[in-house]
């Protein structure tokens, strides 16, 4: 009983502890692009301060939409066995799903342009988007230099 005890004890803290370094990974990241972002835009502190938490409630929506539901349908096929086992039925459902996926995340893209007006200036929504645009490339520049 001991031993048994002892095994999921090890056993939960490798887990705690995996979790723990993930969730440090993203935590870096995230304020590797809070940094990045704030100096493409050049924000003042009173901009960042309204900015911030209108950026990051759109950032929690996307991430939603594009990951926690895209990857709820990933498990629903892989549940059924895989893409040859859906009938043409559950396909073109799962199709709705992800193009309503993608529409939910453009309207919330217009939602934080309008949002942001009454907080920095057109020309700099335009750099926003822009700043994200070549945040992504670096990561994927990064990540193919270390796996090469």
């Amino acid at each position: 009983m001991k031993k048994i005890t002892i095994i999921i004890f090890i056993i939960l803290l490798s887990l705690s502890n995996l979790y723990a370094q993930q969730h440090n990974k993203r935590e870096k990241l995230k304020a590797y692009k809070t940094a990045y972002i704030t100096q493409q835009l050049d924000l003042t502190p009173s901009e960042a301060e309204k900015f911030w938490p209108i950026y990051n409630a759109y950032e929690k929506k996307v991430f939603q939409l594009k990951v926690t539901k895209v990857n709820e349908e990933r498990k629903k096929v892989k549940e059924k066995g895989g893409f040859e086992s859906l009938t043409e039925k559950e396909a073109n459902q799962i199709l709705a799903i992800i193009m309503q996926n993608d529409q939910d995340a453009i309207d919330a893209k217009k939602v934080l342009f309008k949002d942001l007006k009454s907080v920095i200036p057109s020309k700099k929504i335009l750099k926003l988007n822009q700043a994200e645009h070549q945040f992504n490339r670096k990561l994927l520049s990064d990540y193919r230099k270390r796996n090469q």
